[in-house]
């Protein structure tokens, strides 16, 4: 079997892959028998750091999450993703429906990557249209 599809993983997912929580791990067999596999962003990615200097993780935890990051294809956030981000983002906030830079900034990338986005943060993301959300919790 091929993995052929590519999803990408919001911070929540990976944070709870890392934890080998249950939802996280039956996620990831369902991903796989539907040949999905899992991608992230630069910005997931400077939030699992923040968290990891924040909770100030030992070694052996540290070394874990730098073998899945190493593991993973990474997106950057793009002058095109930070035109579509400047559009959300504005809209979001004439609405009283703000959810922040790093959400907002991840949506943009989901939407002009054509991808859907794995996520268990309902509220947030459901708030961004066009956006399409995998929901695993």
């Amino acid at each position: 079997m091929e993995l052929t599809r590519p999803i990408i993983a919001d911070t929540d997912y990976l944070s709870d892959f890392l934890a080998g929580t249950t939802p996280a791990k039956k996620t990831t067999f369902k991903l796989i028998k539907e040949e999905m596999f899992v991608i992230t962003t630069t910005i997931t990615v400077s939030e699992l750091y923040y968290g990891k200097y924040r909770r100030k993780w030992q070694e052996r935890r540290s070394k874990i999450l730098e073998e899945l990051i190493i593991s993973l294809t990474v997106l950057p956030f793009t002058i095109e993703h930070a035109k579509e981000y400047g559009k959300i983002r504005a809209s979001l906030v004439d609405n009283g429906m703000d959810i922040g830079f790093a959400d907002t900034a991840i949506a943009s990338i989901a939407i002009i990557e054509d991808l859907p986005l794995l996520t268990a943060n309902v509220d947030h993301f459901n708030r961004v249209d066009g956006l399409k959300i995998r929901i695993y919790k």
